[in-house]
């Protein structure tokens, strides 16, 4: 088997499995279930081509921790003062609010935020798409190609995601579908960006560290904003 034959396989799991699970698991259980089910099969997926073909050739291994680091710093502040403006306006904060958060206890609502964010969502995702899918694709076609060929498979991964969050919002219809696209078409534009940070600094961990800098710290913010809305309609 070369690199190259992986990849019918996994966009096939990127794209129809994920959808799938959100779609037929109860609206209860997706938050939970769903991103633990895929990042098992992505983490077994990662580690078997990292053994197949070597982890530095899927970028599990090389590159500098102080650089990754300094990434998730600045993606930190970055969007820690974007979601600070969304919190001083009521319609931004409306959009920015997850009620699915803060109906969580806070034990559950920090295991979810600093745990299950950065292990199952951000690095097992960087693992999988940034590193397998990234050098399979790599070997069958033209850089260009290959970062948004990627990047696009990235943004299908999350019409499930998309559409829960639109139900959780219960919004309608029309509504939802829009937000689910939007969903699609900026985590299309930030996987192209993960992988040009894959490539520059020669491994994942950078795309993993400001991955999760990003998906934690909206999540924090996320929870506050519902919490507010919360108090406000009492």
């Amino acid at each position: 088997m070369t690199l190259a034959a992986v990849v019918a396989p996994l966009a096939a799991y990127a794209v129809v499995f994920q959808t799938l699970l959100y779609i037929s698991l109860p609206a209860r259980l997706r938050t939970r279930v769903a991103p633990v089910v895929t990042g098992l099969v992505g983490a077994g997926l990662s580690i078997g081509a990292g053994a197949l073909f070597g982890f530095e050739e899927i970028g599990l291994t090389g590159g500098n921790i102080g650089t990754a680091l300094a990434w998730g710093v600045a993606a930190v502040i970055f969007v820690a003062l974007f979601a600070m403006a969304m919190m001083s306006r009521p319609d931004l904060r409306s959009q920015l609010a997850d009620p699915r958060l803060a109906e969580l206890e806070p034990h559950r609502a920090y295991a979810q935020i600093f745990l299950r964010i950065p292990i199952f969502t951000a690095l097992i995702e960087e693992a999988f798409f940034r590193g397998v899918l990234h050098a399979a694709l790599m070997a069958l076609y033209p850089a260009e190609v290959a970062i948004w060929f990627g990047a696009g498979l990235f943004g299908l991964w999350h019409i499930g995601p998309g559409l829960d969050q639109a139900q959780a919002g219960q919004k309608t219809m029309g509504a939802g579908a829009f937000h689910t696209a939007a969903t699609v078409v900026a985590t299309t534009v930030a996987g192209a960006f993960f992988v040009w940070l894959r490539i520059e600094t020669g491994s994942i961990w950078a795309p993993v560290a400001v991955h999760a800098a990003i998906n934690m710290t909206m999540a924090l913010f996320a929870r506050m904003a519902a919490r507010r809305a919360a108090l406000v309609t009492v």
